[in-house]
């Protein structure tokens, strides 16, 4: 008789390896040693683990990863109803993120990292551009380091005139002084700070290559919104540039494999095939899409192309609830109304039920875990569950999830019911360590961190009179 092997821990469960074959593994197993992935399998397993998770009613897989955030929203969470762009940057979002210290920041920050960690989310990113505060971005990563998931953090600088308030301009010396500082003290094997700006025209030229070769020299990545708001007019009108954001960037010598870009739309004709050229990569945002009722959303762009294509949520003022599972959903959502609407401009009605609607389940899926992963950067260390990989992975008890039953159609009951339920969610895991028990965080208390959020909104709101734009339309009486 052969002797077992050991490992720290076994995991138990239908298996989705998101390996290059897909593999899905009915009786499998997953064994774990050092935070790393030893072996993946089915039937006995021949190791001696010193602990076992899941079981025969449990669903493994690789965790969620969020390729775009701004955590420090979470003080305006949902605020953007009822006002238009230019109102809340300049109203609220400015003016209650710019009072945010290093206190207030990671308690804003704290509620939606919970948020993600709670839906499954093993690695997010964050871009962070309100610095009024030096130690603002230091709660931030404070509280990404306290609730154990796996993080690339920006610390993005803005000076422009014409988009940013003169209390918020950094120079340039001070913004790559303090993204050292904070790569110094936080950086590890789950934490990566790098540098940039918000978009192309929030920074003069010269700012932006020198955050482009800060993250050259430092082997980090390069994140920008692109095309953002302003890029269109500001381009052409200011600095004579008649073609697209990701033309210029490339122009520019500044598109290339350490580039991910943002959102991402309104691209013009062959920007698409230029990104693929170049190996940047795409995070897409699709729940921002929706909420904000943009009819526009397109992927097959990227994907057609053959871009590496992520899915982000954006920050909480205009992506409301950090469930992931629903920016899943949102992709999908948004790619058909996208879809319909550019039929409808071409005068192609169609007939209602004779089309094959865009995407599946396990395609959201794709790009939720090693798609992420891959525009991350990181597609050898995570985004799916394979030997030599980190264990970032969930166990989900199905015994329980009334959504996802019947199973035959496991993938699309989760993806288009908004994912499990917290608390069917056995465990978050981070490199081979539990950072979530059924909704409840290990390393954080969250019924503080609630109240902390309430805390810091209502301080915020007294300090600068921004609760004048809440329930924005309402009808209701409020007391």
């Amino acid at each position: 008789m052969n002797e077992l092997s050991q490992c720290d821990v076994l995991v138990r469960g239908r298996v989705i390896t998101m390996d290059a074959n897909r593999r899905v593994l009915s009786d499998g197993w997953v064994a774990i040693t050092d935070g790393a992935i030893v072996e993946v399998g089915t039937g006995p397993a021949p190791y001696q683990p010193g602990e076992t998770w899941g079981g025969a009613d449990y669903l493994v897989m690789p965790g969620l990863v969020n390729t775009h955030t701004h955590l420090v929203q979470g003080c305006i969470r949902s605020m953007a109803e009822g006002t238009k762009f230019q109102e809340r940057l300049f109203g609220f979002y400015y003016p209650m993120t710019g009072a945010c210290d290093e206190e207030r920041s990671y308690w804003s920050a704290m509620t939606p990292t919970l948020d993600l960690l709670r839906s499954g989310v093993t690695t997010t990113t964050d871009d962070h551009f309100t610095h009024a505060n030096k130690r603002s971005m230091d709660g931030v990563l404070r509280a990404l380091t306290d609730s154990g998931i796996r993080a690339r953090a920006a610390r993005l600088l803005i000076n422009d005139p014409l988009a940013v308030p003169e209390e918020l301009r950094e120079d340039i010396d001070t913004a790559l002084s303090e993204t050292d500082r904070l790569a110094a003290a936080f950086d590890s094997e789950t934490m990566s700070v790098t540098a940039s700006s918000i978009g192309i025209t929030y920074v003069s030229e010269s700012d932006l290559r020198a955050l482009y070769q800060w993250t050259l020299d430092k082997g980090k990545q390069f994140d920008i919104h692109a095309p953002s708001m302003m890029d269109g007019a500001y381009l052409k009108e200011v600095r004579g540039w008649e073609g697209g954001s990701f033309e210029w960037l490339h122009s520019e010598g500044m598109l290339d494999k350490h580039v991910i870009g943002i959102h991402a739309q309104h691209i013009r004709p062959g920007e698409a095939e230029l990104i693929a050229r170049a190996g940047a990569t795409i995070s897409l945002v699709p729940d921002m899409e929706l909420i904000l009722g943009m009819v526009t959303f397109d992927s097959r762009q990227y994907l057609d192309a053959g871009v590496t294509v992520g899915i982000g949520l954006d920050g909480p003022v205009v992506s409301y609830g950090h469930n992931y599972w629903l920016g899943l959903r949102s992709y999908l959502m948004a790619q058909r109304i996208g879809d319909s609407a550019r039929r409808l401009t071409r005068g192609d009605k169609g007939n209602f039920g004779d089309e094959l609607l865009f995407g599946t389940a396990e395609e959201a899926l794709e790009l939720g875990t090693i798609g992420g992963a891959r525009a991350l950067g990181l597609g050898d260390r995570i985004g799916s569950l394979e030997v030599g990989k980190e264990a970032d992975l969930l166990v989900i008890d199905m015994s329980r999830e009334t959504t996802a039953a019947p199973d035959g159609a496991l993938l699309a009951n989760l993806v288009w019911s908004g994912g499990p339920a917290p608390d069917s969610i056995d465990r978050v895991v981070v490199r081979g360590r539990t950072m979530m028990r059924r909704g409840e965080p290990v390393q954080v208390d969250l019924k503080e961190a609630v109240r902390r959020a309430n805390e810091v909104q209502r301080e915020l709101f007294e300090e600068t009179g921004c609760d004048s734009f809440l329930r924005r339309g309402s009808t209701w009486q409020w007391s």
